[in-house]
């Protein structure tokens, strides 16, 4: 069996100080001095509430849903807040393969950044053919989908989806395609249960993953480059490359305040120095009662930032802290603190 090693500065609330005092303190409790009315007290502290936290994740989905309307006809182009494109040919939506007349209305999500990522609860976890898990670096994740009145209309004909300008020192030639299971922009991707977990797409069916096309362009800056793909059918879609980090990999372990679990907060899994690498700590271990992942591939010698997330009392708590990653790591989380979604979306995405 391995030795955990400890990367703490505070045990204080810590499950980890408490398993280990229970193992070599006895108190030593005298029944017949303890009466019926002196049984512990119920504990009435604020706790915290995973309904609340899904509702917030799937809130801020919904309000960032943006609607377009295009005859479907004749298809055409519609171009989101953040730049993002996607183009539909002439009689590509229809209903159990026959094509639709009139409006369509077309949505799109756009997420860019980390701290969409983890207030949309969409991180960059991504599954290999053999079943190993690993982290994803991302260029954008984009649902797409289409309506006309209340029908889920499907896509008849490729469509184009072009990324925001990106400026050629940025651009990464190894972006593929992504799916994922958790396709519905409802769904609140279960990732310990690897129902969020991306995997490599065959938007064309024919038997290869799908890779990212590089494409320059003019603006009223100069020049840039966008990253274009097709797509198939509706859903979301993820722009990545996996992290492929060579050299050593070890485990990582997060010891989340005493009431904290799987149930009722989320824990990511922050890399620094890179933008858009997102993991979400996707194991709860029961044995152990702290967040884990059950695919081993963090880099040693990383320098990462561990963020957890819950509601209480219909306020949003975080935590956040700063770890260079050892072999067999655990990292010991205290407590949260309150704050605004706005305060924290600018703490995420001011991390290194």
């Amino acid at each position: 069996m391995k030795t955990k090693k400890l990367n703490i500065a505070n045990l204080n609330n810590s499950r980890v100080a408490k398993n280990i005092l229970k193992g070599i303190l006895t108190i030593a409790l005298t029944v017949s001095a303890v009466s019926c009315d002196e049984t512990d007290e119920p504990n009435f502290d604020p706790q915290p509430d995973g309904i609340a936290l899904n509702e917030r994740f799937l809130d801020n989905r919904n309000n960032e849903l943006q609607e377009f309307t295009l005859d479907a006809a004749t298809g055409g182009v519609i171009v989101g807040n953040d730049g993002t494109e996607v183009t539909f040919p002439p009689n590509a939506f229809g209903i159990n393969g026959t094509p639709v007349t009139g409006n369509v209305i077309i949505q799109l999500i756009e997420i860019y950044d980390k701290a969409a990522m983890v207030l949309k609860n969409r991180s960059t976890l991504g599954k290999k053919a053999n079943g190993d898990k690993e982290a994803l670096k991302s260029a954008g994740q984009f649902f797409i989908d289409a309506k006309q009145g209340t029908n889920e209309l499907e896509l008849l004909e490729m469509a184009e989806v072009q990324s925001r300008p990106v400026d050629f020192s940025d651009l990464d030639g190894g972006m593929k395609i992504f799916r994922t299971e958790c396709d519905s922009l409802e769904n609140n991707c279960d990732e310990i249960d690897g129902e969020g977990d991306w995997v490599e797409a065959d938007e064309d069916n024919n038997g290869e993953q799908d890779d990212a096309q590089i494409k320059d362009g003019q603006g009223a800056d100069g020049e840039y480059a966008t990253y274009n793909y097709n797509i198939g059918t509706f859903g979301w879609t993820n722009l990545d490359r996996w992290y492929s980090y060579t050299g050593p990999k070890t485990e990582i372990y997060v010891d989340v305040p005493e009431g904290y679990n799987a149930d009722n907060c989320a824990v990511y899994l922050s890399y620094d120095g890179e933008p858009t690498a997102l993991a979400r700590m996707d194991v709860w271990n029961t044995t152990l009662e702290m967040f884990t992942e059950h695919y081993g591939l963090i880099p040693v010698g990383q320098e990462v930032h561990i963020i957890v997330v819950t509601e209480i009392d219909d306020e949003l708590h975080y935590a956040i802290q700063g770890t260079t990653v050892v072999e067999d790591h655990i990292e010991v989380v205290t407590s949260l603190s309150p704050t605004t979604q706005p305060a924290l979306e600018a703490m995420i995405n001011a991390l290194p």
